[in-house]
């Protein structure tokens, strides 16, 4: 092998090591970028389950919102109702 002082022996052992530490770098790195998806996809669905709840209580405020207006008229309608009776 030209170009190095080392002889073949050892730099074959220290190219195998460095492709080995390479190899479990990469693998490492892999693990934890399948992990960092699965997160962001549970953090997703999640988030798209309490973003559909939220929707769905805030039709029910508005609708408990105009049910409330309602009785409020009745409630006035009724007091006007017993002034206007001596």
């Amino acid at each position: 092998m030209k170009g190095y002082k080392s002889n073949e022996t050892r730099l074959i052992y220290l190219f195998k090591e460095g492709r080995e530490k390479w190899k479990e770098r990469a693998l490492s790195k892999q693990k934890k970028l399948r992990a960092m998806e699965i997160k962001v996809r549970d953090i997703s669905l999640s988030r798209e389950k309490w973003k559909e709840k939220a929707k769905q209580l805030e039709v029910i405020l508005q609708e408990k919102e105009l049910e409330i207006e309602e009785l409020k008229k009745k409630l006035a309608n009724r007091k006007i109702n017993q002034k206007q009776i001596p």
